[in-house]
């Protein structure tokens, strides 16, 4: 079954809360006017008989009770109107009645004189509104009974019911031409939106959707498109700059093995010489190894497929690690490091390679940067000031520094200052980043800011403590 659309959704809703108004209001009107219609001629039956009480105390101390029957034929023929009244005396006499067909079989329950009760009767077809009471007037009791036909009104009632019921369709067809009117009108924006966006193509993301001039709810989906575009836009343009500068990073390191290659293939070399070329192959053939190794950490990050970082890690084994992985590069560049920690077992959430990568990254760019007999001091301490209980690391090195102006681009894929490319023209700028993501996984800080007391830069990274 195919399933409606929003403007068929939306006729319909429109005619469904029409249709129970307009039910609503044609029913009540209905009822209305049979309670009004109802309620006038009990008003007049009342009144009938409260001027029939009155007729009779005036006449009584006039006439003596055998003259009344002519009084009360005179008095039915001049107020009679629509209303018909039959009086008896005590006796059974019967000093007035109407001459209506099937009269005489109009009953009516006897009801009190100050608690009249109208009812409806049928005689001959005809529905009529009744009431009977008994008059007690100058100590002669009377029997009354008035009557007042229903069939003008009633007939009326029930044209004005066949009027509603064709009314209330014809009600509702228009609306459902309008209503689907209105919702086609009122979903043009969304229409001129769809064709908008379907206009747009990788190549065209810097397109926007127009934007209504009111503030309403379409307003707000259009101006959410085009935040979605410039998400889009902004994460389109970092791929293509990402791929880009990983071939250019994988360029050079290839050529260099391949040029390498190509000439010890060129023509007879000693075993020396061979060996020389290969370690120049294996050299470059490690770079491109960490290289995609990198890319392939930060593309795993971006994808969300990511190890889950839901460990216990000892920190201080992490930094154990790191510390031993460094080892070797310290040596070369002729550095010490200095490391300042209380003698505590800390634990954060995590992996354990994950936050040995972390400090890695930290000390491998802090030794690099440095000079020769420089010292990179290493400090680990609580943090609980803000943000609830945490561990700060803080890395100071002695080298040239980072501009204020770079460092938060320092943290950008493959972004590398001009210091850097001055002073260790083979790196990749990957590793900050690479840090900059896991720490973000783990919840944790990461800045970079001036050493106070000397050249070089400290980095300190914050981790959530686990208890």
């Amino acid at each position: 079954m195919t399933p409606l659309s929003i403007r068929a959704k939306l006729t319909g809703g429109y005619l469904g809360v029409l249709a129970l108004a307009t039910l609503t209001l044609a029913g009540g009107a209905l009822w209305l006017f049979h309670e009004s219609v109802v309620r006038a001629a009990d008003d007049a039956l009342v009144a009938r008989i409260e001027g029939t009480k009155h007729f009779i105390e005036a006449i009584q101390k006039e006439l003596p009770t055998e003259e009344l029957h002519d009084e009360f034929r005179e008095f039915a023929d001049l107020t009679g109107g629509d209303a018909l009244l039959e009086v008896s005396d005590a006796t059974g006499r019967i000093l007035s009645q109407p001459t209506v067909a099937g009269w005489a079989t109009i009953t009516s329950q006897v009801s009190r004189a100050t608690d009249l009760q109208v009812v409806a009767v049928t005689t001959h077809d005809q529905p009529y509104r009744a009431v009977a009471t008994e008059l007690e007037v100058g100590g002669h009791r009377y029997h009354v009974i008035a009557a007042l036909p229903m069939g003008t009104e009633y007939a009326a009632l029930e044209r004005f019911g066949w009027l509603l019921a064709g009314l209330v369709p014809t009600v509702m067809g228009l609306a459902a031409v309008g209503g689907f009117w209105l919702s086609g009108r009122a979903l043009r924006p969304v229409d001129q939106m769809t064709r908008d966006v379907q206009e747009i193509s990788l190549r065209q993301l810097h397109r926007r959707i127009d934007v209504p001039p009111a503030d309403d709810e379409l307003r707000r989906l259009a101006e959410t498109f085009n935040d979605l575009l410039s998400r889009l836009e902004q994460a389109f343009d970092d791929m293509v700059r990402f791929t880009a500068d990983a071939s250019h990073e994988l360029r050079t390191p290839v050529s260099v093995a391949h040029t390498t290659a190509e000439l010890a293939l060129g023509r007879p070399r000693s075993d020396h010489e061979y060996r020389e070329a290969l370690t120049d192959v294996l050299s470059q053939t490690e770079r491109m190894s960490t290289l995609v190794g990198d890319l392939l950490v930060l593309a795993r990050a971006d994808a969300g497929v990511e190890t889950p970082e839901a460990d216990l890690v000892d920190l201080r084994q992490a930094l154990d690690d790191a510390i031993k992985d460094v080892q070797p590069q310290v040596a070369r560049q002729g550095v010490r490091l200095d490391r300042q920690q209380p003698d505590a077992q800390w634990f954060v959430g995590g992996t354990h390679e994950s936050i040995r990568r972390l400090a890695l990254i930290v000390l491998d760019n802090a030794v690099k940067y440095s000079p020769v007999g420089a010292t990179v001091r290493i400090l680990v301490a609580d943090d609980d000031a803000t943000g609830g209980p945490a561990i700060a690391i803080e890395v100071i090195d002695a080298g040239p520094g980072i501009p204020a102006a770079e460092r938060q681009r320092v943290f950008d894929r493959f972004y590398r200052g001009a210091g850097a490319r001055q002073s260790t023209p083979d790196g990749s700028g990957l590793g900050l980043s690479i840090a900059h993501t896991i720490v973000e996984r783990l919840g944790g800080s990461i800045t970079i800011d001036d050493v106070p007391d000397g050249p070089g830069c400290r980095v300190r990274v914050r981790l959530p403590r686990v208890a």
